[in-house]
């Protein structure tokens, strides 16, 4: 049990990653709070935001490299960066958090399904 507590920054890092505002239009990456971020669909966020923000970045540099008169960088240079960058990060900083509250409040909504409580949906 104590390997699922959650950790004394979890409060923070869930709150943060459960403002709808902040996720803009990737809130459908998002999934409820009781289900936890697959590999998959971290994946496919970190390539979303990786590859969109990547391509900005490839048109800036490919400016500056022709001002420079050097050779520009591959195409899919930055984007595979900053997509393993966000994998990564996502995957050491809000995906445990997220995952840990989402099984404590899975557990908490068998529980209560098992005593005959109906679960408390506002958490």
């Amino acid at each position: 049990m104590a390997r699922q507590a959650l950790q004394p920054g979890d409060e923070r890092l869930n709150e943060l990653s459960d403002r709808d505002a902040l996720w803009g239009p990737l809130l459908g990456f998002r999934p409820d709070k009781k289900h936890v971020f697959s590999v998959a669909r971290v994946l496919a966020l970190a390539a979303t935001v990786g590859g969109f923000y990547g391509m900005l970045l490839n048109i800036g540099l490919m400016m500056v490299c022709r001002l420079a008169r050097l050779q520009a960088p591959s195409v899919y240079g930055v984007p595979s960066v900053l997509t393993f960058t966000y994998f990564v990060g996502f995957m050491f900083t809000l995906g445990p958090a997220w995952n840990r509250r989402a099984r404590l409040l899975a557990r908490r909504a068998d529980y209560m399904q098992r005593i005959g409580r109906p679960s408390d949906q506002a958490r």
